[in-house]
């Protein structure tokens, strides 16, 4: 099993350099993608600031989208990751989320044709040829980035619906199943929906690097840790169609009852724990006890999943980086299979 890591973009620069420094020397992680998420610290800063401090392990967003970002300057600020990290950049861009457009009154009422639409001019853009293309998003006209790499970056499509996932399998290098399939049933409806995907461009699902994208959170104390992640799960099944939670396995009543609150960015932790079954929580996140986390791991190894992305989380014991330090070493050497990146 292969492992990258993910932290958001609310981390310090300082945090950012030492989770980096610690993650190249560290043998567990392929990647370390950077969260992009609202108006938190400047994603391309901070990966540049890890490609300044590292040698090995890739580095990419984690995720992007093309409304807050256009996608022409996209390709050139992975470009220059690109270039700061002698090649070792990665794009993750996903449709984006309610959580972080909604506040910035963008139109989300075509996601799938606005992450389509990007992918297909990033690529190009990329490797130096000009692009056009006008949709109400966007619009790009015979432009091409001055910047341009010579290789082609991998991009990975982030998602959890039916449309993104295939559109991942269509035309991505990767996907990010994205969260609330981290889980053996979640998994296998995401590849199911790549992989149909795949095969309408030619493919097999094996010529698609399939993530399974989980919320990080690892604590002596089992509630400790999954108090860590709930509140984001709470705030992705309060704005997630209700149709999509049932797809990846959610219990449609528990989503309900989620939904149902006022506010949850208003809530405590303590007052969402009564609120969102620790199920719910567990179809979001590798989180709990070391021996939890090897567990859960394991039955994904076993049902097949070979790449696991883990965005990492404080909780009350341990800081977002110290969870992924308790996966490298007090899970991956304990599950049945090859952790060695």
């Amino acid at each position: 099993m292969r492992f990258s890591a993910s932290l958001a973009n609310d981390h310090t620069p300082a945090e950012i350099v030492e989770a980096a420094t610690y993650l190249d020397g560290d043998r567990t992680y392929e990647n370390l993608f950077v969260g992009d998420e609202r108006l938190q610290r400047n994603t391309y800063a901070l990966l540049s600031l890890a490609a300044a401090n590292t040698d090995r392990i890739g580095l990419g967003t984690g995720v992007t989208n093309p409304y807050t970002r256009h996608p022409a300057m996209t390709a050139a600020a992975v470009a220059t990751v690109d270039e700061l990290s002698g090649g070792r950049a990665k794009l993750g861009l996903g449709a984006g989320s309610p959580i972080v457009l909604d506040p910035l009154s963008y139109d989300q009422s075509d996601p799938l044709g606005t992450l389509r639409d990007a992918v297909k001019v990033i690529r190009p853009l990329l490797r130096g040829e000009r692009a056009t293309l006008d949709r109400d998003e966007f619009g790009i006209d015979d432009a091409a980035i001055d910047c341009a790499t010579d290789r082609d970056v991998p991009i990975y499509v982030a998602g959890r619906g039916p449309s993104i996932l295939g559109l991942g399998g269509y035309r991505g290098d990767g996907v990010f199943a994205g969260a609330g399939c981290a889980s053996v049933d979640g998994m296998a409806y995401a590849r199911e929906k790549i992989r149909r995907g795949a095969e309408k461009a030619g493919r097999d699902l094996d010529d698609v690097d399939v993530v399974c994208w989980a919320f990080c959170s690892v604590a002596d104390d089992r509630e400790a840790a999954l108090d860590g992640v709930t509140p984001l799960v709470a705030k992705i099944v309060e704005k997630a169609p209700l149709k999509a939670l049932e797809a990846i396995g959610l219990d449609p009543d528990a989503a309900r009852r989620v939904k149902e609150l006022d506010d949850v960015s208003t809530l405590s932790t303590t007052a969402l724990t009564e609120h969102v079954p620790r199920p719910v929580v567990e179809q979001f996140a590798v989180a709990g006890t070391p021996a939890d986390c090897t567990a859960h791991l394991q039955r994904l190894a076993d049902s097949g999943v070979d790449h696991v992305g883990l965005l990492a989380f404080d909780n009350d014991e341990r800081p977002a980086l110290g969870s992924l330090k308790a996966v490298s070493e007090s899970v991956v050497p304990d599950l049945d299979c090859d952790g060695d990146a």
